[in-house]
């Protein structure tokens, strides 16, 4: 093998660079390629394949020391195979849309004090509970009680969900194709 055919890599969480072929290169390179791909979407993702990289760092660093024999493709392949294949965390159930349904207006009778409708509005706005209902109460004394007239609406039309856990389990399901 003559010195073409190896290459360094440095690897996330790692000060040395490892001595390896361009097949061991180009299977990493593959590897955390398809593993950015499975993680688009994912918040996390970044965080995910850095791990991943000092992961492979860690295996890299078990073996033999400075002036020792490149890491071959069939070794990185083994690393990779034991670290495993990569997938989001959440996989969509086959049939289901890419997105989440995301946030929805409801109000929620658990812990509610008249209906459930602030306790509705601040999960919809992630907000706490007692500021919206503060303001609820501030708004409808200024407005002159105009504001009770609109929050009796919401009372009847919106939909109900039953519990805060409920509404985030339904925010965060998938959306139906």
């Amino acid at each position: 093998m003559t010195m073409d055919d190896s290459t360094a890599i440095r690897l996330t969480g790692h000060t040395a660079a490892y001595p390896a072929t361009r097949e061991a290169y180009d299977a990493l390179r593959r590897y955390l390629d398809d593993a950015r791909r499975a993680l688009r979407g994912d918040p996390d993702a970044d965080e995910i394949v850095r791990d991943l990289e000092a992961a492979v760092g860690d295996r890299l660093s078990t073996l033999p020391g400075p002036g020792a024999a490149p890491v071959t493709g069939a070794r990185m392949t083994a690393i990779l195979a034991e670290l495993g294949p990569v997938g989001p965390a959440h996989p969509a159930p086959p049939g289901v849309g890419a997105g989440v349904r995301g946030r929805f207006w409801c109000r929620i009778p658990e812990g509610g004090w008249f209906g459930g409708v602030c306790l509705g509005l601040a999960a919809y706005g992630g907000f706490r509970v007692d500021w919206v209902r503060t303001v609820v109460l501030l708004l409808t004394l200024f407005t002159g009680g105009l504001l009770a007239v609109a929050y009796l609406v919401l009372l009847f039309v919106l939909p109900v969900v039953p519990t805060v856990a409920d509404y985030e389990r339904r925010r965060d399901a998938p959306r139906p194709a």
